[in-house]
């Protein structure tokens, strides 16, 4: 809803002119560019990846999106084998990687990690079919995610860097290097929960992916910049938030009252509402049946139920207030995690190992038609002013003079 009483800046759009345009916070509804690889539509509760919903897509196999990401289309079998073979070959880390990883110390965030080797990787001089150097170079950084994060997890519990298993598959890899298996019902969940979160227009980790871009940076630089963007709770980090806010709670009973106390202060239940949804996200909607249908009759049951249980008093408690917000995908992905041994310090690494294939479709595109980012801000300082007297007649004295004549 617009504020017609905000002040107006002039912004200068594409070099074509000058438009008057409300300041917004957060540029919430600005059409900053445009995109072809995906589509949110709040008011419908639609996500689309190129044109295709995404309950459709989960019942692909994982490699075939992110093909569809990068080049735009479903790849044929030969095409997506070809990507398997790439992600095989580039998953390794080499003997500087490996250094540069066990010199982090253990006790950092696994964002952290991945935010500055993502930066420093050694990637060589990597080549695919269709992607220029820079292309292949950010597919290459997205193969050794995985890696990244299975080998600082394995390094932090004292234990050996995992070594990759080829002709498996990319998130049956990554769970044998993080856990020592992968059961199909595990890789499943998996999949569907990644592909859930590969891609979702220009949210605020892909549009720092697009500002950072648009300087002509190298590619290792936009995506260790999108990662730190994700990190935070209002964006990515809801995920791990929301799942300490339920064993907080401790319990379904206590829920109610965790709520109304949580209003009252005006605090906020972290992976409740998204700004672009007016109806319930639908990757919500795919991902809390698969939480609550593995968590049944599992250690992880307890969290499944507060949360729902808190989904429900938030939802009754801002009815009475005349809103209606609802559990976004980041809400329930922790209780869908927890199930297949991922650590709750993780749970935004996987984030990141699956919107990483959107960022750098998003690389892809920009680099079409490329021009920096530099919007206008509204000034709100002091007017104009002079030194004041006293102040100017003070002369610099240069570093170690001695200030006589």
């Amino acid at each position: 809803m617009s504020n017609h009483n905000a002040p107006t800046i002039e912004v200068e759009r594409y070099g074509a002119g000058v438009m008057n345009m409300e300041t917004v916070k957060g540029l919430a509804g600005v059409i900053a560019g445009e995109t072809a690889i995906s589509n949110v539509e709040g008011d419908a509760g639609r996500l689309t990846y190129r044109g295709y919903d995404i309950g459709g897509l989960v019942e692909l196999p994982y490699e075939a999106v992110m093909w569809l990401l990068i080049f735009g289309d479903l790849p044929a079998e030969a095409e997506r084998q070809l990507l398997c073979a790439f992600l095989d070959d580039e998953a390794r880390l080499g003997a500087a990687d490996r250094r540069t990883l066990m010199s982090i110390e253990p006790d950092r965030h696994p964002m952290l990690m991945l935010q500055a080797m993502m930066a420093l990787l050694d990637l060589g001089s990597p080549s695919f079919p269709g992607l220029t150097d820079e292309g292949a170079r950010g597919l290459a950084v997205v193969a050794k995610i995985p890696t990244l994060i299975a080998s600082f997890h394995r390094f932090r519990n004292g234990q050996p860097l995992p070594e990759v298993t080829t002709g498996i598959g990319y998130l049956e890899n990554f769970l044998m290097m993080l856990n020592g298996q992968a059961p199909a019902a595990d890789v499943d969940i998996l999949r569907v929960a990644q592909i859930l979160q590969m891609e979702h227009s220009f949210n605020a980790s892909t549009f720092t992916a697009r500002v950072v871009a648009s300087t002509l940076a190298p590619v290792e630089s936009v995506l260790s910049a999108a990662a730190g963007a994700l990190y935070g709770k209002l964006h990515g980090g809801a995920d791990q938030a929301a799942l300490a806010d339920a064993r907080r709670v401790g319990s379904p009973e206590a829920a109610e009252s965790f709520v109304a106390d949580l209003l009252a202060g005006k605090g906020l239940l972290m992976g409740m509402g998204h700004r672009e949804y007016r109806t319930v996200d639908p990757r919500a909607r795919l991902l809390k049946p698969m939480a609550e249908a593995r968590s049944r009759g599992a250690e992880s049951e307890n969290d499944y139920l507060t949360l729902a249980a808190l989904e429900a008093a938030f939802n009754r408690q801002m009815a009475s207030k005349g809103r209606s917000v609802r559990a976004n995908v980041e809400f329930y992905k922790g209780a869908v995690f927890e199930t297949i041994g991922i650590p709750d310090d993780c749970f935004t690494a996987l984030f990141t190992m699956a919107r990483s294939v959107g960022w750098l479709a998003h690389f892809i595109e920009s680099r079409l038609d490329n021009r920096i980012m530099r919007p206008k801000a509204l000034y709100t300082g002091q007017p104009l002013r002079e030194i004041p007297p006293g102040h100017a007649d003070r002369q610099a004295v240069a570093p170690g003079a001695s200030g006589s004549s």
